[in-house]
């Protein structure tokens, strides 16, 4: 899912024709790999994990059952028709070929978090925002990167270009998302792009650091930075694969989410995650997106 502005647009389910609804009587959830903020196996940034409770508490027709797959792994899944959807992704051109959506949260677009001690090296312009184009570029800092993972419209531009051997390297694996950031920490990177509230949330797990690298840095050596031309917040959608089981899947699950309660869940899942500024910052985005998706999606 890069979107601006006309992501702001009413909720929506994509699709070119009306299909037969068939029964759906389970959904499996490809849950994100990564372990940060909450406690016991499995639990992951907290929003996938309270979005299934949501739905199973409002949808006991359904059995909802989580299953932990890398970003890679769950689109391939999606592309094979599997029955299973995943709760929070980023829609592009490629994954509409394969999936149904529809829009359930409002984020900020992910940012570069860096090494404290690298800020000097950075190619930055006068607001202080990274030229990702040029960092790419850059064989002296090295980057870790999600392979399969979309980081919104114009920071995927600038990744598809083939970047400098040895310049950045792309992880799939299982915990990827909590092992990039750890890189960056154990000095094994010196940077990545997440989402700024993703330092505030993550629990590493110090054992294993600490017999992986000898120094261990605190959090408060990692720093976020703005990237040049990406400013806009982005849509996060629900998404099932793009046949007549996926479409079923999202319209039940609509039913639910499209009404004045799932918006205000949505919104407060997510929100709590933001910084008091980026809620100001992208205060009346923020109202707009979550007072259409207050109503039913309608598909196109």
């Amino acid at each position: 899912m890069g979107l601006g502005e006309s992501a702001l647009a009413a909720p929506r389910v994509a699709l070119a024709e009306r299909v037969a609804e068939p029964e759906v009587h389970q959904i499996t959830w490809l849950m994100p790999d990564s372990k940060v903020a909450g406690p016991g196996p499995g639990r992951s940034l907290g929003f996938s994990d309270r979005l299934v409770g949501f739905l199973s508490e409002r949808m006991p027709e359904v059995q909802h059952r989580s299953l932990v797959a890398n970003s890679k792994r769950s689109w391939q899944l999606l592309a094979l028709g599997e029955p299973v959807c995943i709760p929070a992704a980023l829609r592009t051109p490629e994954r509409e070929a394969v999936a149904y959506f529809i829009d359930a949260q409002w984020v900020p677009p992910p940012q570069l978090i860096v090494r404290r001690d690298r800020l000097e090296r950075l190619p930055r312009n006068s607001a202080g925002e990274v030229d990702l184009a040029r960092l790419l570029a850059d064989t002296s800092l090295r980057g870790a990167l999600f392979e399969g993972r979309s980081y919104g419209q114009h920071l995927d531009a600038l990744l598809k270009q083939p970047p400098k051997p040895n310049a950045v390297s792309l992880y799939a694996h299982a915990g990827a998302a909590d092992k990039l950031l750890n890189m960056v920490r154990a000095d094994r990177a010196d940077y990545t792009l997440d989402f700024n509230f993703m330092l505030r949330l993550r629990a590493p797990d110090n054992d294993a650091i600490q017999r992986s690298a000898p120094r261990i840095h605190s959090e408060a050596e990692l720093l976020t930075l703005p990237v040049q031309g990406a400013d806009e917040g982005m849509i996060g959608a629900m998404a099932c694969p793009r046949n007549a089981w996926g479409l079923a899947a999202l319209q039940q699950v609509d039913r639910v989410l499209g009404t004045p309660a799932g918006a205000r869940f949505l919104r407060e899942a997510v929100e709590g995650l933001l910084s008091p500024e980026t809620r100001r910052h992208y205060g009346s985005k923020i109202d707009a997106f979550y007072r259409e998706r207050a109503r039913p999606s309608k598909p196109d």
